[in-house]
């Protein structure tokens, strides 16, 4: 089975990473080809074994050249199916495709508008979230996944409260709400917020304002985030909105203790004692603060059940077998055949 995954990104945020982490694990078991924009974040994290195919032409869906381009690389690559991560790279094929008419799989990574894939015949969503804005009723839910890692356990100790927050400094995360709560905290903290973007100014200036400047740390993009999860007490999701959250599922992983917004995926895996009413979020942190052991214990135990399900070679194996399902019988027969003869 020969599977192209198209991603139109040039950037690098929480998609992305799921596109790469995905796009390794599948090479694991079948062929993988790649096309991107020349992109180094996502070129320089992907598997060896991945035949990568660079797009030069102006990013725009609508430049002509561009759909030139990716058409005389799938003619040339003749792949079984092609999976398009996001809107663009989903409309961008969609059109292409009705004259290429190759099977397309088309992954939905939010909760935003997109009617694009309300024409597509296959579609996978990473939430139920993210499948409500699908008006199709054929959409299959496969959540990301991760594949965890070890550990490199720390003897220092935080002697202060610690507060950790995830993701892309934007106005959709919620991290100036979560500033603002935190300076109701009725005892010491220490709130790391991690990731860059184009609030960074505005969150300082909010900090200075409240005179947390020895509080607040705005500590920029980190390579350590399961390391940092583990040394934190605390793990918070602030966002107004989300597709799936990598970072709850990373906290099932590596975090201490973990509260969110009802969003993305806590709403479907969280249970309410680690759901935040709204954005009481200083409320919450309070409680938690004061009920620290009996918290912490119980998001042990919550999380050791819910693993499995976000294993990344679980989540692999689910998108190979819903390959399968949307191919041929007599592909799936010489699928068959040329397995058995190599074994």
């Amino acid at each position: 089975m020969k599977v192209v995954q198209f991603l139109a990104s040039n950037g690098w945020g929480g998609m992305e990473n799921v596109f790469v982490s995905l796009c390794n694990e599948l090479s694991k078991n079948i062929k993988i080809e790649v096309i991107v924009f020349d992109n180094k974040f996502i070129i320089d994290r992907l598997s060896k074994d991945i035949k990568i195919h660079r797009l030069f032409s102006s990013q725009s869906r609508f430049n002509p050249l561009l759909y030139i381009e990716i058409g005389k690389i799938l003619k040339k690559i003749k792949p079984d199916i092609v999976h398009t991560h996001g809107a663009k790279a989903t409309e961008i094929f969609y059109r292409l495709n009705k004259l290429l008419n190759i099977k397309h799989v088309a992954t939905k990574h939010n909760s935003r508008k997109g009617s694009i894939f309300n024409k597509v015949e296959y579609v996978t969503a990473v939430s139920n979230g993210a499948r409500k804005t699908i008006e199709t009723s054929k959409v299959k839910i496969i959540y990301n996944g991760i594949e965890p890692v070890k550990l490199s356990f720390s003897n220092i100790k935080n002697n202060i409260f610690t507060i950790l927050a995830i993701g892309r400094l934007d106005k959709i995360k919620g991290f100036d709400i979560l500033i603002r709560e935190c300076s109701k905290l009725d005892f010491d903290f220490r709130l790391n917020i991690v990731g860059d973007g184009g609030e960074r100014e505005n969150l300082k200036k909010i900090t200075k304002e409240l005179n947390l400047n020895d509080q607040v740390e705005l500590v920029g993009f980190r390579h350590d985030i399961p390391e940092l999860m583990n040394q934190a007490d605390l793990v918070v999701v602030s966002s107004h909105n989300e597709g799936f959250s990598l970072v709850i599922t990373e906290a099932l992983f590596y975090a201490q203790m973990l509260i969110s917004r009802n969003v993305g995926i806590a709403k479907e895996i969280l249970s309410e004692n680690f759901l935040i009413d709204e954005f009481k979020i200083a409320e919450k942190i309070n409680n938690v603060y004061n009920n620290l052991e009996k918290y912490k214990n119980k998001f042990f135990e919550f999380s050791k059940d819910k693993k499995a399900k976000f294993m990344l070679s679980n989540i692999g194996k689910e998108y190979i077998n819903f390959y399968i399902e949307i191919l041929d019988k007599n592909y799936i027969k010489k699928l068959t055949m040329d397995l058995n003869e190599n074994t």
